[in-house]
Order: C-alpha cells, then structure tokens, then sequence
C-alpha cells in the first residue's frame, strides 16, 4: 500500500495539484484574515459615524462571519483529511507529506547529513535492494505446519512482525534469496532461531486481522516478540497505541517480552516522509506502556549512516545493522 501511495505521491500531476491546492489555503489562511480585518475596520468606522445604517451592521457581521471563517478553512480541509486516513490515495498523499519531492536512492552520512546529495547512489546498480553482482549464500529452509521450522525450544527466539523493509531483512539474514520472500496472508519464515512473520505494504490492519494471529504459535517463554509496522500508516499512530496496550498482557502471559521498534528514515524522493516519521515515533513511544519496550533504531541509523537504495528500503549492510541492534536490545 505503501509504495503504491508514494509513487502515485511522486507523480508529478498530483505533485502540481497538492503544492497548488497547499500554497492557495495557505495564502487563505494569511491573506484572508488580513483583508477580513480592514473590511472589519473600515465598516465599524462607518457604523460608529452612522449608528442606524442596518446595512452596514450587517456587512460587519459578515466580515466578521468571514474573519472566522477563512483562517479555518485550512484547518477544516487538514482534518477532514486526516478522517479520511488512508482511505484514498489523495488523502494519504496529504496527510503524509507537506512537501513532495524527487530524488534516488542515497547514503545519509551519520556526520555530513546536510551534504547527503555526495551519496547518492544509482538505483540502476541495485536489484532487490543489494548491489548487483554480489551474490547470496543459501539460508535455512521453510517449515510447514503451526509452527514450520522451529523447535519447541522458546527460549531467545525473536519474533518479527513488520512489512516490506521486514521481509527484506528476513532476506538478508537468511541468504534465502527473493524467491517467495514478498509472501502473504501471514506466512511464516524461520531463521535459526529467529521468525518472521510480514508482508509487504502492510499496516496495522494486516497486524490486527493476520500477523499476530500468524505470529501467536511461537510466542513462549524467553520469547522476545518485535513489532516493525507504521512506515505504510503514519497517521494510524494513536490506534497502534490503543491496539498494543489493550493487548500486551495477553501476548506477553506465556512469558513471552514485547519491544516496539522505531519506523526507521527515509531519504532521496522519500525524504518528505522522515518528519511524520519523527512524530510517529515520538507519539507511540510516549504513549506505549511501560510494558512495551522502545527500540530507537532510528536515531541508530542516524548515528551510524544508512544506505537507502530506493529512498525507503535499505542495502543489506544497512539491514544488518537493523537486526544487529534489535538483537542487541532484546
């Protein structure tokens, strides 16, 4: 879904009628109230030197009626938005971006960020987020079955629940390959000891009505449960908060430990999303319990640098990082 939006944002037809449509609320929003405010004035000057003049009572009124009403037009179109969520491609376009831009893939340096355009990377020399002449090695296989490829043995597993970057990572941990990695409807690949359970475009719906239901069987004892969602539904941060609190106690019964981690940077075209990422991850993580561990691999990436081979998802150096890190804070 995700993907899907920010093409369909990068479009340059649809680029051209948000930063018109944005930029004619904004000058609404400035100039309106300002020539509300003299039309104001200059009719209660003329009320005050002619008191019985109904008409003019009645155009102060109204320029009053228009003072109000043009500084909240902005906020009524930006809340009318935001009830829409997702639910159109303009709309997750508007609620997800205040500035729409081009770009290819890039390294953000974690000490020169603001001289990133130095990184740029050619995402013609990628395929499938790796550069292309570098070869993978063969992973563990896929089990079938409740609970396929992995032991009754809970103790230090991880559980992954996440979208595409998710589903990337599980790639490259694996050395599987791409074949059948995009899976859906829940499925379910094992790692060693580690499992992951994603699919691409995802949000928290998926989360509510497959992945954790796909997920539940390997939860136990020693188990560390991580959720990687929100980069496909930015504006569902609240409800993320309600759906995990109202849930931790269950998830976490069999003995099983629950972390959230952060939804990581984007860069190039995708760069105009990193702001609502912030906001996203500020907002959850105040708003989780304090049964719910927090894990900032945002600001790791940041600290460290990342390459972004699209804008969005990242190379497997970047990827082993993610994992490194996560594994590290379980």
């Amino acid at each position: 879904m995700f993907l899907a939006i920010t093409s369909a944002c990068s479009d340059p037809a649809l680029q051209a009628v948000l930063s018109v449509v944005k930029r004619v609320l904004s000058l609404i929003q400035i100039i309106g109230p300002i020539l509300s405010v003299i039309s104001l004035a200059i009719h209660i000057t003329m009320l005050v030197k002619n008191p019985d003049d109904k008409k003019r009572l009645s155009k102060v009124k109204n320029s009053a009626i228009a003072l109000v009403a043009l500084f909240m037009v902005p906020v009524i179109v930006n809340a009318a938005f935001g009830l829409l969520d997702n639910s159109t491609t303009f709309s997750s376009c508007w609620n997800s971006s205040s500035n729409i831009s081009f770009g290819g893939g890039s390294y953000v340096s974690p000490v020169e960020e603001s001289e990133k355009s130095k990184f740029y990377t050619n995402p013609g020399d990628y395929q499938n987020g790796e550069k292309k002449d570098t070869s993978t090695g063969t992973g563990t296989g896929v089990g079938t079955g409740d609970r396929p490829g992995v032991g009754n043995d809970s103790s230090n597993r991880v559980v992954f629940i996440g979208d595409s970057r998710t589903v990337q990572m599980y790639v490259y941990m694996s050395g599987n390959g791409w074949n059948g990695a995009n899976y859906s409807s829940g499925g379910v690949h094992v790692v060693g000891n580690d499992v992951y359970v994603a699919e691409g475009g995802k949000g928290l719906t998926w989360m509510q009505n497959t992945g954790i239901a796909a997920a539940k069987p390997y939860f136990g004892q020693g188990t560390a449960i991580v959720i990687l969602m929100g980069v496909n539904d930015l504006g569902n941060m609240n409800k993320y908060i309600e759906y995990v609190n109202a849930n931790v106690s269950d998830w976490k019964k069999n003995g099983s430990s629950l972390y959230f981690v952060s939804v990581n940077p984007c860069s190039g075209k995708y760069s105009h999303m990193n702001s609502n990422i912030q906001k996203f991850n500020t907002q959850v993580k105040s708003g989780l319990s304090n049964e719910v561990g927090w894990i900032d691999t945002y600001s790791r990436l940041y600290q460290v640098g990342f390459t972004a081979t699209d804008g969005l998802h990242y190379d497997k150096s970047t990827y082993q990082t993610i994992y490194n890190y996560i594994k590290s804070k379980v």
